[in-house]
């Protein structure tokens, strides 16, 4: 805050009262901890009493971790940039990011493996930033000023996505009073239902926001202003870091890297800086433990940390959202098919960041452990088979997997149906990235079985974190359209919005399956179709998601097409997975995974699952604009919050 606030109701400096007014200015937290303000000096005639309101509660750190795409990358060894995700909330709005989509949609394979190479990439905390607030109308105050800002690491998350979400996150959790009033989200509500939410956080049952009856608390119970949870949630201040990794390498090893932090210095201009991790921020602040938020990938950053580095004591709890907690198909159906066939808009925007066919995109993720993490688990659906070729109608006759073993089943299966075929090895290293590495090594693998080893690697870690969540943790996700639920807004509110704003069912598609269709006889037998064979033609696979295969048995050629775009199927208004795979999530993470949480192998939630909010209306990478999920974002801190314990002053 660069201004002197004036409390006293905005009276003249030099009037006949002046000396009875006030002028308060609340401070912020230097990197101390303690509290700091700046003042611009007043002539000796302006006799008004000038207070700095210092907050002497003791902090807990509040951490993000974003998802896949959503850290900028930097090659370590030539410094420059790797992937910027194109920034959206300029003056252009969306039109902004369209040059730098134009320019990623023609880079062949060859040329994106090159780029994407995960063993060179390092994430850097020279993003962009944008520190105050973003909202219009909103006052120019700043919580956090820029340079704060990027110390807590804010530069290294995507800024249009999650800058936003970081600058509110530190007002609201540090001014929920003023002057002992409640204020902002915990007491307010929006009639719109537009920048937030129609009822306030206290006095609102969790319900009414998606809580349902999976976890550990069920449905929860509402906040009030006289309950210990906010009594206690008032204790403390809370201060917003952020802490973005490689997603193209193993989430084991981002996780090991958000844990201890790293060094960067950048290339081309020789500035360092440090990239807090997780210990050190604690650290810094004195708290023991820190409140952990997650999006997308970075739940599985943080479920990992958990697992394998013995994470579970530096957290008070962790916040997940559009969480694929077992997985998504659409990353399998991408090693067919890249993602410039998924229709329009989004068509164009993922074939522009992830490859526009099957070439551009095995170039990449098939060298990235961490994409390859994103492929649905040996526990995705409770181990139903989601890899399925059917017949024209949607009847089955080849599922996948089938004995719970997805490796050898699918991902390192080099017959046609496999993920990787035989004739499509080529893919794997269009640019001899791998095999000149492989060969600096002095190694005798070839590159597919290269390729076989890292899958195995990707396997194993995804089964270290089945079922496998913090002590204290809460669940949001996207099942597809947004519905009422709990009591109705207060009948003053005739004519206004009975639930928030939201995107329809069509725009909220993900594929809960990867069904391919086939002209087959009625007849034809799984046996004889695992046995049919490509013949060796050029187009036997389009890499777009066609292929032809011959069936020897019967001397028929057999075409399939996979469901290339998410949408219901013909006829039908509501979605029906058994036609063509595709179910209700946030268009891109299914709810069969997002739901994973509240259904484990033992029954029931998770252990430590605590709240599962069933939410909808909202796309995956946007999420954290909704006012549903900010809704249960302040709720589930609060209940965090109460793991940390009395403070002594």
């Amino acid at each position: 805050m660069s201004d002197n606030t004036d409390q006293s109701g905005g009276g003249s400096p030099f009037g006949d009262e002046a000396e009875n007014e006030v002028v308060q200015q609340t401070g912020r937290t230097d990197k101390d901890g303690a509290s700091v303000g700046h003042f611009t000096l007043t002539p000796a005639s302006d006799t008004r009493r000038k207070e700095l309101l210092c907050d002497v509660r003791p902090i807990i750190p509040v951490i993000f971790l974003p998802g896949v795409m959503g850290s900028p990358l930097i090659n370590s060894v030539t410094g420059d940039e790797m992937f910027f995700a194109p920034n959206t909330d300029g003056m252009l709005g969306d039109l902004g990011a369209l040059p730098a989509l134009i320019g990623m949609w023609f880079k062949g394979a060859a040329t994106r493996e090159k780029k994407f190479d995960p063993t060179v990439a390092e994430v850097t905390p020279f993003g962009p930033v944008s520190a105050g607030k973003h909202e219009k109308g909103d006052s120019a105050i700043q919580y956090v000023d820029e340079a704060e800002a990027r110390r807590r690491g804010w530069g290294s998350v995507y800024r249009s996505s999650y800058q936003p979400l970081l600058a509110w996150l530190q007002e609201q959790l540090n001014e929920p009073k003023h002057m002992g009033k409640t204020k902002g989200a915990w007491a307010e509500a929006d009639p719109d239902g537009k920048k937030w939410a129609l009822k306030s956080v206290l006095d609102t049952e969790p319900s009414d926001y998606g809580a349902n009856d999976a976890g550990k608390q069920g449905r929860g119970q509402a906040i009030t202003e006289e309950s210990e949870v906010f009594k206690h949630f008032l204790k403390y201040q809370y201060r917003v870091y952020a802490i973005g990794y490689n997603w193209l390498q193993s989430n084991e090893k981002s996780a090991k890297q958000v844990i201890d932090g790293a060094n960067f210095e950048d290339k081309k201009t020789g500035q360092k800086m440090r990239l807090m991790g997780i210990n050190e921020i604690i650290n810094e602040n004195d708290s023991g433990k820190a409140i952990i938020l997650t999006h997308s990938m970075g739940g599985l950053v943080a479920r990992m940390a958990i697992a394998m580095h013995g994470a579970m004591n530096l957290f008070h709890g962790v916040f997940h959202n559009v969480l694929p907690a077992t997985g998504a198909p659409i990353a399998a159906k991408r090693f067919r098919t890249g993602g410039g066939s998924e229709g329009g808009k989004n068509g164009f925007i993922n074939g522009a960041l992830l490859g526009s066919n099957a070439d551009e995109f095995v170039a990449v993720a098939a060298n990235a452990p961490g994409a390859l993490e994103l492929l649905p688990m040996p526990d995705y659906h409770q181990g139903e088979a989601w890899w399925i070729f059917a017949r024209l109608d949607g009847t089955p006759v080849l599922k996948l997997p089938q004995q719970g073993d997805v490796y050898n089943e699918l991902y390192t299966n080099p017959k046609w149906y496999g993920l990787v075929p035989e004739q499509s090895v080529s893919l794997l290293d269009p640019a001899n990235v791998v095999k000149n590495r492989l060969g600096a090594d002095s190694t005798d693998n070839t590159v597919f079985e290269y390729f076989t080893e890292t899958m195995l690697s990707v396997v194993r870690n995804q089964t270290k974190i089945t079922d496998k969540y913090h002590d204290k943790t809460y669940v949001t996700y996207g099942d597809g359209e947004l519905k009422p639920r709990g009591s109705p807004v207060s009948g003053e509110n005739h004519g206004k919005p009975v639930v928030e704003k939201g995107k329809k069912m069509a725009d909220l598609l993900a594929w809960g399956t990867v069904m391919w269709k086939g002209n087959l006889p009625a007849d034809v037998t799984e046996e004889e179709l695992r046995a049919a064979r490509f013949l060796g033609e050029k187009h036997d696979d389009s890499h777009t998601g066609t292929l032809r295969v011959h069936l020897d048995s019967r001397n028929i050629t057999v075409e399939f097409e996979v469901q290339k775009t998410a949408k219901l199927p013909p006829g039908c208004d509501a979605p029906d997975p058994k036609k063509n795979g595709i179910i209700p999530g946030d268009s891109t993470v299914p709810v069969w995974s997002a739901e994973a949480p509240a259904h484990s192998a033992e029954g029931g939630a998770a252990h430590g699952v605590q709240i599962v909010f069933d939410q909808g209306g909202y796309v995956h990478q946007d999420s954290y604009n909704h006012p549903w999920v900010r809704w249960a974002l302040l709720y589930s801190i609060a209940q965090i919050a109460t793991d940390a314990p009395e403070p002594k002053c």
